[in-house]
């Protein structure tokens, strides 16, 4: 499979659409006018046999392209992202793209995500925008989504973020810098870099980390994800799950990765021990920024205190 790219995507059945959304997500890639990719999906113990079947399914219709990987206990999507880079990394895959079991792929997005990685060799890491959706594929209004959410569709209108050290960008300016499900990266950077075992906010702690690394960033612009949030939701899936106990989480897990792209960039030598004070408190203040807006002044409060 040398030259070859496989999508990853975690996959929880939970009774409600998960099958219907999955379907959908894996016809978006099998619509890509690039045919260079094979998707493995991994099963965080879906719970009903039916929605299992509906995975089997798929993968029986087209057996060359989608691999299954069972895991018997639940661990979350960072486990289950894991997994698949692994497989994807001893099948000789160059290129992971990792893709949300609810979320749509624009058709061209391997095409351009393989020329953007050719063009420039200095980047291992790209991403593109995206729209939100509903549970019936309707775009949602923006004016509708969480600050957190607008935050991103923001940077992503008017500032994208690119280029070496972007870890610094993102924790101190920009805050939580793009989904999931509009990520691609070099098969080597994500062995080096795997996500957190953690639920809530593994992605933002993986992407901080992977560029305090070394890699550089690019921006994609012309290949926009479909980023499904059902209405009905009160944001991401994770957040939904969560719960009430969300933006602490996210406020932990984002502080660590934090602290940890700093220890990785000290080791290399791209910031010194004088700038950690300085660095330490511009991320305290951007992460306040996003917990005030998102109503949460009790955690903005304690991670910047007054």
């Amino acid at each position: 499979m040398n030259g070859s790219a496989v999508f990853v995507m975690p996959y929880h059945g939970d009774g409600n659409a998960s099958a219907e959304y999955l379907a959908e997500s894996v016809a978006s890639l099998h619509a890509q006018t690039d045919p260079g990719w094979r998707l493995v999906v991994v099963d965080d113990a879906s719970p009903r046999p039916r929605d299992r079947q509906r995975l089997w399914d798929l993968r029986d219709a087209a057996p060359d392209r989608i691999h299954v990987i069972r895991r018997e206990t639940n661990r979350g999507q960072g486990a289950c992202r894991n997994t698949g880079v692994r497989w994807a990394a001893d099948q000789g895959a160059e290129i992971v793209l990792f893709q949300d079991a609810d979320d749509l792929a624009h058709p061209r997005r391997l095409e351009l995500t393989r020329r953007a990685f050719a063009d420039r060799p200095g980047a291992d890491f790209v991403y593109s925008p995206f729209s939100v959706v509903d549970e019936h594929g309707h775009e949602v209004p923006e004016d509708t989504l969480t600050p957190s959410v607008r935050e991103i569709l923001h940077s992503h209108r008017h500032a994208p973020v690119e280029g070496a050290d972007a870890w610094i960008r993102i924790g101190t300016e920009t805050g939580y810098t793009t989904l999931t499900s509009t990520v691609s990266v070099r098969t080597a950077l994500a062995v080096r870099h795997p996500f957190p075992e953690v639920r809530g906010s593994e992605d933002a702690h993986t992407w901080l980390r992977m560029s305090a690394g070394g890699t550089g960033f690019a921006y994609l612009p012309d290949v926009p994800a479909r980023y499904r949030i059902p209405q009905q939701a009160r944001g991401s899936s994770d957040r939904d799950r969560i719960g009430a106990d969300y933006y602490r989480r996210k406020a932990e897990v984002d502080s660590d990765g934090f602290r940890q792209a700093m220890s990785i960039a000290l080791r290399r030598g791209s910031i010194g021990h004088d700038d950690v004070p300085r660095l330490t408190h511009a991320f305290r203040r951007r992460l306040a920024l996003t917990l005030a807006r998102e109503g949460r002044h009790d955690l903005a409060a304690e991670v910047l205190p007054v």
